[in-house]
């Protein structure tokens, strides 16, 4: 099993985006049947409520982030969907914000690695249906810019890296900040972050940026450089790599102040045990073999790295569709540009390259 891929040129942001929908509509009417059916059964919150509240976005957008507006068009366009549509899909994580424990993410710098190559990765956790609405892309934008990204099929971005050595991950946080009101949506911030042409420039438009909600954002730089950037209403708290490691799950690490759901603290920890205890020697198989872990602190845990989903998630039917499980297993050689990326559960499914 492997990922739908496409690739997409074109000068303008429109255009791009109407090549996103034209290849991925079944994809994104998929997504948007899943979402609709979430939002009205179990968040009881009707689908016209639910357009409104994420068209109320779109005015903090305009003036700082209008071109990725016209992208979100543009993929509504190609697909034949609604603007309201797409701006559900684009701010899901604003207007959700369910109790996911979605991900565990890292950086690797070259102090940590077998060749000295710097890399950004994570296990996506999250809903298993996903994963049938996701979506590789390379982009050639044209003037320099060249980026490969996953994401649900009509977002703009989840997980990335560019031509210029950036690279992105992120995961799930909630804090006491978090406020139900429009801010920059995360999707947005990934974004500008992806087509940054340094480190400096990705951790300055995240700063910069009027959030809402809580998120972790994994950036990293084939400069040799990483920050992980705990990001709230409140404010943005930067960690770097110790010892060339940086690992990330879904609690605050430095911002304990203001965490809200605290989940289970170690996920993010485990990784780093594993990566440490192969420090100078990872290489590509040697952090496959570390997402792979099914350590647990318990045998009614689902949190291990490599996540699968409980038995207890199934209903009388065996559907398992509701329960979050390893998505994709996702690793950035920023040092090469290129991409390893799994379908599914890592310890199941093959890592397939994709070369920027």
């Amino acid at each position: 099993m492997e990922f739908q891929h496409v690739k997409i040129t074109g000068g303008d942001a429109f255009e791009r985006g109407r090549q996103h929908g034209e290849f991925a509509r079944a994809n994104i009417e998929r997504g948007l049947r899943h979402y609709q059916d979430l939002f009205e059964h179990e968040q009881h919150v009707s689908w016209k409520a639910v357009r409104e509240k994420a068209m109320a976005f779109v005015e903090p957008l305009e003036k700082d982030y209008e071109d990725l507006l016209d992208e979100v068009r543009g993929i509504g366009a190609g697909a034949g969907i609604d603007f309201e549509d797409m701006m559900v899909l684009n701010t899901r994580y604003e207007l959700l914000k369910f109790p996911i424990q979605e991900c565990t993410s890292f950086s690797l710098l070259s102090a940590a690695t077998q060749n000295g190559h710097v890399y950004v990765g994570m296990n996506w956790d999250n809903l298993e249906w996903m994963r049938d609405s996701a979506l590789l892309m390379t982009v050639d934008e044209g003037n320099g810019m060249r980026y490969f990204c996953m994401t649900e099929a009509g977002q703009l971005v989840r997980h990335g890296f560019n031509s210029f050595g950036i690279g992105i991950t992120t995961n799930n946080l909630e804090s006491t900040g978090d406020k139900d009101q429009p801010g920059v949506p995360t999707n947005f911030m990934r974004r500008r972050v992806l087509t940054s042409h340094s480190l400096q420039e990705a951790v300055d438009s995240v700063r910069r940026a009027f959030r809402s909600v809580s998120c972790n954002l994994m950036i990293a730089s084939a400069e040799n450089d990483a920050c992980d950037m705990e990001v709230n209403p409140v404010r943005a708290i930067e960690m770097k790599p110790y010892n060339g490691i940086l690992t990330h799950a879904n609690h605050f690490a430095l911002g304990m102040d203001i965490e809200r759901d605290s989940g289970l603290h170690f996920r993010d920890e485990r990784l780093r045990s594993l990566f440490a205890g192969r420090s100078r020697e990872l290489e590509p198989e040697g952090i496959m073999a570390c997402l792979k872990d099914h350590y647990k602190k318990s045998d009614h845990s689902h949190e291990a790295i490599c996540k699968h989903t409980p038995l207890e998630h199934e209903d009388m039917y065996g559907n398992r569709a509701n329960a979050s499980v390893t998505i994709a297993s996702q690793i950035y050689d920023l040092t090469d540009r290129v991409a390893y990326i799994c379908c599914g559960t890592p310890c199941t499914g093959t890592y397939r390259e994709y070369k920027l």
